[in-house]
């Protein structure tokens, strides 16, 4: 989705909509949200990247309680949080799709670590 160009709606725009409701404001909103969306996606891209570069330079980067996991984890919990990013510019369904059920995967993952973690704690 090709976004016009818009100024980011500011802290004190966002408590005046709030209370006011522009409709102008609104549309403002909507656009900055969509770009923000937009940046997680590329933002999950970059962290894959880089779980896959650690991965190869040394495992222990990238096992379950380190930083770039938990990175990348919350992020796919973010976007799986999210729904549906129109990501059109970028992407086909079919691409979309396998992110989506990578994503998926990445979740199970982190539930059956903190799963895990529970036992070991009780």
């Amino acid at each position: 989705m090709r976004l016009p160009p818009f100024d980011p709606p500011t802290l004190a725009e966002l408590r005046a909509w709030w209370r006011t409701r522009d409709e102008h404001a609104v549309q403002r909103l909507i656009l900055e949200i969509q770009r923000q969306r937009l940046t997680l996606l590329e933002l999950r891209l970059l962290i894959d990247s880089g779980v896959q570069q650690a991965r190869a330079a040394d495992r222990t980067l990238v096992e379950r309680g380190e930083p770039l996991m938990t990175l990348r984890i919350r992020i796919a919990q973010e976007v799986l949080r999210v729904g549906d990013i129109d990501d059109t510019r970028r992407t086909n369904r079919a691409a979309q799709e396998k992110v989506a059920v990578h994503t998926e995967g990445q979740m199970e993952y982190a539930r059956e670590g903190r799963l895990r973690r529970q036992r070991r704690n009780i």
